[in-house]
């Protein structure tokens, strides 16, 4: 497997891993409002980039020193993935305290719970084993980037089903609210509940495994057809 295959394959679809990300606690906490879910994308995206950033720096620093010891692989190892991904992520939260006070206050607890959240550590597992410091970046981006788009569709289905608006950064005298025509007046308020963002997730779960499903029927057909030509060629 190249190095374009191991990136890939750390956010395929069928492996089901934006579902297992959305199902941790902050997805069914922040996915009642988009702008509660675009803060918290951007949170998970700053802290995966920079603690992925800093762990390959390392990592190269030392596979070029000397050869990595038992301790390596030891409690010592994560503790220190866990200070750095803690660092990191007390810096977001500091720097959206003081950029957005009422949204810092709403998301609450669940800006901290970033520093452990599975996708975080498994990307800076994977920065520390990977050659290229580039790629170990690209793959932190990009494993940032699907959590955002699976969290901020969730969001936007749940908002616009359970209280009929749509809610964004507010901009001078804009309050950063749309009123959905027909579904302000009666949401699907359920959809809204904690309950509705298990339901969402689940339709999500189930759409990623159909797309990695039929690419995979795609695949099969092409490496079928590809097989017969090449007997031919070889004839």
């Amino acid at each position: 497997m190249n190095e374009r295959d191991r990136i890939g394959a750390r956010i395929d679809p069928d492996s089901g891993l934006a579902a297992v990300v959305l199902g941790l606690c902050p997805a069914a906490a922040v996915s009642v409002r988009v702008i509660d879910a675009l803060w918290m994308s951007i949170g998970l995206i700053v802290v995966i980039v920079l603690a992925s950033l800093c762990v390959g720096l390392v990592s190269s620093f030392r596979r070029g020193e000397s050869a990595p010891t038992a301790a390596d692989a030891g409690p010592r190892r994560w503790l220190g993935v866990l200070a750095l991904s803690s660092v990191v992520t007390a810096c977001f939260e500091i720097g959206l305290l003081a950029i957005a006070p009422e949204e810092s206050g709403t998301l609450g607890i669940y800006v901290p719970v970033i520093a452990v959240n599975c996708l975080v550590l498994g990307s800076l597992e994977g920065a520390r084993r990977t050659a290229s410091l580039g790629a170990a970046v690209a793959s932190a981006a990009r494993s940032g980037f699907t959590f955002a788009a699976c969290l901020i569709v969730v969001t936007l289905v749940r908002e616009i089903l359970g209280s009929g608006t749509i809610t964004v950064f507010p901009v001078g005298s804009f309050s950063g609210t749309f009123a959905v025509a027909g579904l302000s007046s009666d949401p699907v308020r359920a959809v809204g509940l904690a309950g509705g963002a298990l339901i969402c997730i689940g339709y999500l779960a189930a759409a990623l495994r159909l797309v990695g499903a039929d690419r995979d029927r795609k695949d099969g057909a092409d490496t079928a057809a590809a097989v017969p030509a090449a007997k031919e060629g070889d004839a």
